[in-house]
């Protein structure tokens, strides 16, 4: 049961650390792309990572996997690994954005983009508010999120919250 509510507590603050990340990136992109064009996710992108990172090892460190001890020098190897673990999954998740921004994108739009315009007034969502970056958003917040979510968790269980074992008598 511990094993379900840490789980659980994971996806749920892991949503929030998405939100946070989604938040910044979506904002960054609505105020730098129209002056920088295509490429402003190479900005967007890890200013939104830094700010999600400060929030979920908070999180993680005190409501997921209750790690109460703020000894600087666990705190320092805590926010090391954290970190370290993170931008390994962060170089992953820039370079699918990229793989998919910049090379499948070229690709796909001429099919994609009339039938999801077409599409999009029949999914009841509000017109104008996202359908021509349509691609890019699933890609982005399905498939690449998901992915880098569950590397996390497993780097955030196994190595950086690591419980000590208790030794056995």
């Amino acid at each position: 049961m511990q094993k379900l509510k840490e789980f659980v507590a994971y996806v749920f603050f892991g949503v929030l650390s998405t939100l946070v990340n989604m938040a910044v990136y979506q904002g960054l992109e609505w105020v730098l792309k129209p002056r920088w064009g295509g490429h402003s996710y190479l900005f967007s992108l890890p200013v939104a990572f830094i700010a999600s990172l400060v929030f979920a090892f908070v999180v993680n460190k005190l409501f997921v996997f209750k790690q109460k001890s703020w000894e600087r020098r666990l705190v320092l190897r805590e926010a090391w690994t954290f970190t370290a673990a993170r931008l390994f999954s962060f170089g992953l998740e820039a370079l699918l954005t990229f793989v998919f921004n910049d090379l499948v994108w070229p690709m796909a739009d001429p099919w994609f983009t009339p039938n999801w315009l077409a599409l999009w007034p029949r999914l009841g969502l509000l017109p104008g508010v996202l359908p021509e970056d349509g691609f890019r958003f699933l890609v982005r917040w399905g498939f690449t999120a998901v992915l880098v979510v569950i590397m996390n968790y497993f780097f955030s269980k196994w190595v950086v919250f690591k419980k000590k074992e208790e030794p056995q008598e």
